[in-house]
């Protein structure tokens, strides 16, 4: 071990987030094959997991010996994500004695545990243990260990406490009046502006107040001021960040006070938005935590941080530049072009691979804004926007696949519609071009995923498939409607407008900040007036693997979606050989996505368990197929609007379990549906089909019924069955239910007859 400070008050003694430097082999780990666990390195942590809570004692227990010097510092922290209701003991033998830590029950977040040492001046033993505090499958991991100085600390942390809302000599006073015209029209310009002032006054007459006004007083609850420190949050994710950074959320708040300042002719939103620039700005590092500054390594997070700082600084620069003195924008100015752009630079000099997946295009926004800011005030600048732009258009021609389709699932499309719609939209804008024209042929292709995974759910905008999320992101919709006018992007755009109440808008129950400078551009690209055409029935891409069935029943739609795979597909589960079933505007055998990825159940949501598969069971440790799986996995299959069939081999990737796995679905018409497994095991003692919902299920006998509120669902089950009901805990406190169908036997057909009724 080796003493880094990373402070003035701080040093990290084991940095388990780096491959590179962590010491994790140099741990003794008792074993735990009994209970399925194991502890690898996995991106930035020490990664562990088990498949059971063991019958007695620790699930987890590692130590090292150590001769560490430990003289200037007060407490050992261990930063840790614990599987929630486990327990974490820390032991610490020293030159003083050995002293002991037991925490709570952990909770959803992260922590960081910090064990007093009561003078001790050298460290020779650290242990850790992790006690499961439930049944089941739990993943955590170990971030780092280090050391800390109380006193220090407390005068470290004040120095970020010497700004307050004046900024003199960077802002212009509060009794400034503006003119509430955008600097440079980037974003919109002022006969634009007026148009949606005017529909947003109409829509306030009518409704009190809109998303606009509402997230412009939630951006005015906490002073930008107070959340200036040595780094900037990741939105909301933990992942990085220090526990005392646990919701300090600098990002989003500005940009949203800068339209409603705008839509509102309101000085003090406005100068509020220019207050989150400067506050951005002082912040030392557009990092989201040490552990991508740590003096020994090398490990960063990307650019994610650095190109929404540019990205909110800029727009805010366009929308409140009256507000800002000489000296106030160009201190932007040069964070832009050197914490920002010089960032996102390296980040894109280094690393080929983003430009074959969502990270290129993720960056660009704030990229491209940024230089198109500074083109306004700097000379030659101009040729480094066009090498964005080309950037740009080679990734999106890489990433999207022949049949428009795209292997990361549909949230991680908004790196497509979104992140590549607006640098392409505010570059037209720059340059005097027509918008829609400059979207690439690529972009253009599009339309069959988009009705492969628009949900009839009408909670939902898409199947969240992969690491995706139910509903999609506004701008991404508005653009792909505007490049595809009448596809299923327009039938979704629409759907999600209506759902805001009629206005341009986040879903009802975003997870605040909602982003409003989306929802606004959105707004301003005028998609939402575009004819849609009605579901085709079928959509097979076979590029991508996914094959899809929308048929009516009555009057109510049935929606099947068959999971296949492209070879190395990233950011994808172990669900090859999943399906999804939509019926009457509800979810009857779901795909639980993701989460937070702070959380562990992000990790958990991958697993086959938590899909609509075929298990093997009587193993020891949890069964797995490859993540990524090298292989691709297409259904094959036909349909209209009446009938629905397809068959895939899923034995690829499942070596060492299946030596054979072929699943089939018949529907001769809507309202029934047969799934057939055809299997052998190469180990095990049988297998779970399982069926994951959050309707209510009920099992009587060789009946299992699950209940909408307009249809039902009933599954018949065959005589050489069982069927047991299980509550799956995830994150947020929701709960999954899986039904788990289980039959004896090394080998065998599994048929299960589905019948769909409207109530």
């Amino acid at each position: 071990m080796r003493l880094t400070p990373i402070n003035m008050a701080e040093a990290i003694i084991e940095p388990f987030w780096d491959p590179s430097l962590s010491g994790l082999a140099q741990w003794a780990v008792t074993p735990g094959a009994e209970h399925g666990l194991r502890l690898f390195q996995n991106w930035c942590w020490a990664q562990f997991e088990w498949a059971r809570k063991p019958a007695a004692g620790p699930a987890l227990q590692l130590s090292r010996a150590c001769d560490l010097d430990c003289r200037d510092y007060d407490d050992l922290v261990l930063s840790v994500m614990a599987p929630e209701a486990s327990s974490v003991r820390i032991l610490v033998e020293t030159d003083k004695g050995a002293v002991a830590f037991t925490a709570p029950p952990a909770p959803v977040l992260k922590k960081e545990h910090a064990v007093d040492l009561r003078g001790a001046t050298r460290l020779r033993r650290i242990t850790l243990e992790l006690t499961a505090g439930a049944e089941g499958i739990a993943e955590g991991w170990f971030n780092w260990i280090g050391l800390r100085n109380r006193t220090q600390l407390a005068r470290y942390l004040r120095e970020w406490q010497r700004f307050d809302a004046a900024w003199d000599g960077y802002l212009r006073p509060d009794s400034f009046l503006p003119k509430f015209t955008p600097a440079y029209g980037l974003v919109v310009n002022s006969a634009e502006l007026e148009r949606l002032r005017q529909q947003h006054a109409a829509f306030v007459e009518q409704h009190g107040t809109s998303p606009y006004v509402e997230a412009g007083r939630a951006a005015a609850v906490t002073p930008p001021e107070t959340l200036i420190g040595e780094y900037v949050n990741f939105w909301g994710d933990t992942r990085y960040n220090r526990e005392r950074d646990h919701g300090r959320l600098l990002l989003v708040h500005g940009a949203n006070a800068a339209v409603a300042g705008l839509l509102l002719r309101d000085p003090r939103l406005l100068r509020l938005a220019a207050r989150y620039a400067m506050a951005i700005a002082m912040c030392r590092h557009w990092d989201d935590g040490m552990l991508c500054c740590f003096p020994d390594g090398n490990f960063d997070h990307r650019c994610f941080v650095q190109s929404l700082c540019a990205f909110d600084c800029g727009l805010i620069l366009d929308l409140a530049g009256e507000y800002f003195t000489e000296l106030g924008r160009d201190l932007i100015l040069r964070r832009l072009a050197e914490e920002g752009l010089g960032n996102i630079n390296y980040t894109s000099w280094r690393y080929e691979y983003i430009f074959h997946c969502n990270q290129l295009a993720w960056f660009t926004p704030g990229r491209m804004l940024a230089y198109l800011v500074l083109e306004r005030h700097w000379q030659h600048v101009t040729p480094y926007t066009e090498i964005a732009r080309r950037d740009l258009l080679e990734s999106l021609d890489l990433a999207i696949l022949p049949d428009g389709g795209y292997v990361e699932g549909p949230t991680y499309f908004r790196c497509v519609g979104r992140d590549g719609g607006l640098p392409l939209y505010f570059h037209a804008r720059a340059r005097g071009l027509d918008f829609v024209t400059s979207i690439p042929e690529r972009m253009r292709r599009c339309a069959d995923f988009a009705e492969a995974l628009i949900s009839t759910d009408d909670d939902q905008d898409v199947i969240p498939i992969c690491d995706a999320a139910a509903t999609h992101d506004l701008i991404s919709q508005a653009v792909m409607s505007a490049a595809l006018p009448g596809s299923a992007w327009s039938r979704m755009y629409r759907k999600a407008v209506a759902a805001a109440g009629g206005l341009p808008a986040p879903r009802p129950g975003t997870k605040p900040p909602a982003p409003m400078a989306d929802a606004f551009l959105a707004w301003n690209l005028g998609a939402a007036g575009t004819d849609a055409a009605p579901p085709r029935a079928f959509v097979f891409l076979p590029e991508m693997g996914v094959m899809a069935s929308t048929r009516r029943l009555g009057a109510d739609s049935v929606k099947l979606l068959i999971q296949g795979n492209k070879a190395g597909a990233g950011h994808t589960h172990e669900d090859k050989g999943s399906f999804v079933l939509e019926f009457a505007g509800e979810t009857f055998a779901m795909d639980p996505g993701t989460c937070d990825y702070s959380s562990p159940f992000a990790g958990i949501a991958k697993n086959c368990e938590r899909h609509n598969m075929l298990i093997p069971c009587g193993l020891t440790e949890r069964p797995q197929p490859e993540v990524p799986l090298p292989a691709d996995v297409r259904p094959v299959g036909d349909g209209d609007a009446v009938r629905f069939r397809a068959r895939i081999d899923v034995t690829p990737g499942w070596t060492g379990l299946y030596r054979r796995w072929v699943r089939s679905w018949d529907s001769p018409r809507p309202d029934i549906l047969i799934i057939t497994d055809e299997y052998e095991l190469a180990r095990g003692t049988g297998v779970d089909f399982c069926w994951i919902t959050r309707r209510d299920v009920r099992v009587e006998g060789r009946r299992v019924l699950l209940r909408g509120y307009r249809g039902s669902v009933e599954l018949e089950l065959p005589p050489d069955v069982t069927a047991r009901l299980e509550e799956l805990p995830f994150h947020g406190g929701v709960t999954h239910r899986r039904l788990a169908i289980h039959r004896d036997g090394l080998a065998g057909t599994l048929q299960i007859t589905v019948r769909l009724a409207g109530h």
